[in-house]
C-alpha cells in the first residue's frame, strides 16, 4: 500500500517508487484422484514453500492442469494462497469461471466478461518458456496429489491422511 509520506510525495510531483514481486510460475499437470481436493494443493505448496516461503510473491498457476478445477477449487487454491505469505495468487479467466458466473445467475457478469476474455489470456510465452517469464517455475502433478492435513500450530506442517496414525 501506499503510506501517508508517499501518498504526499506522490502528489507534489515526485516519483512514487514499488518494488515488482517476483512471480512464481506454478504448472499444474494431471488431474486431482480419489478424495484429493483443492486443499491438498496448497498444502502441497506449503510443504514446498513453508509459511514464509511465499512472502512478497506473486503465484500464477497455469498449465493443462488448471483445466480439470473448477472455479471454486481455484478459488480455493488462491484464498489459501495467503497461507505461504503470497502478495497474491492468480489463475487466468477459463471457461470454468464463466460456467460458475452463470450457474449463479450472473449471466450479464459473465457476458460482460466474455466479451474481453480475448486479452485475459496469458502470453504465448508463459506458456512456451515460462522460465523466461517466472522468476521461478515449480510444476504440481495433481495426480500425485494425496489428501492431508495440516498443524498443529503452523499450516506448512503437513501430514497425509494415510500417515496420520503415525504423525
Amino acid at each position: 500500500g501506499v503510506g501517508g509520506a508517499d501518498a504526499a510525495e506522490a502528489m507534489l510531483g515526485l516519483p512514487w517508487e514499488t518494488t515488482c514481486p517476483p512471480v512464481v510460475g506454478v504448472r499444474l499437470v494431471g488431474g486431482l484422484k480419489g478424495w484429493a481436493s483443492a486443499k491438498d494443493v496448497i498444502l502441497e505448496m506449503l510443504k514446498r514453500f513453508t509459511v514464509k516461503g511465499g512472502t512478497g510473491k506473486i503465484f500464477e498457476y497455469f498449465g493443462p492442469g488448471t483445466q480439470s478445477l473448477s472455479a471454486t477449487e481455484k478459488a480455493t487454491i488462491t484464498n489459501m494462497g495467503a497461507e505461504l505469505g503470497a502478495t497474491t495468487s492468480v489463475f487466468v479467466y477459463d471457461s470454468s469461471m464463466d460456467a460458475y458466473l452463470r450457474n449463479v445467475g450472473r449471466e450479464t457478469d459473465a457476458g460482460r466478461v466474455q466479451a474481453y476474455s480475448h486479452i485475459l489470456v496469458q502470453d504465448g510465452i508463459c506458456l512456451e518458456d515460462p522460465e523466461k517469464v517466472y522468476s521461478q517455475v515449480v510444476e504440481i502433478d495433481l495426480a500425485s496429489i494425496q489428501p492431508a492435513h495440516a498443524g498443529p500450530f503452523s499450516p506448512d506442517r503437513v501430514t497425509a491422511v494415510d500417515d496420520f496414525r503415525r504423525a
